[in-house]
């Protein structure tokens, strides 16, 4: 299954919920001010390993573009 990188967040059920918060449109959940999902990691709402996971597989989703287009 090929994964698009703006798609990631929605194979997290546990971010789902947070992903409408996010204040910037297509918000990666990586860096961006007022994320509503690094804000869930911070209070324990989302378990950090998972967060973990999702920035692996998005860093990889990332390298795939740069490398492929």
């Amino acid at each position: 299954v090929e994964v698009e990188l703006s798609d990631l967040s929605f194979f997290f059920p546990e971010m789902v919920p947070f992903l409408p918060e996010c204040a910037v449109p297509g918000c990666t959940h990586e860096h961006e001010p007022d994320c509503a999902v690094c804000a869930a990691v911070e209070d324990g709402s989302i378990h950090e390993d998972r967060y973990e996971s999702y920035l692996r597989l998005l860093y990889s989703l990332k390298e795939r573009e740069e490398m492929y287009g």
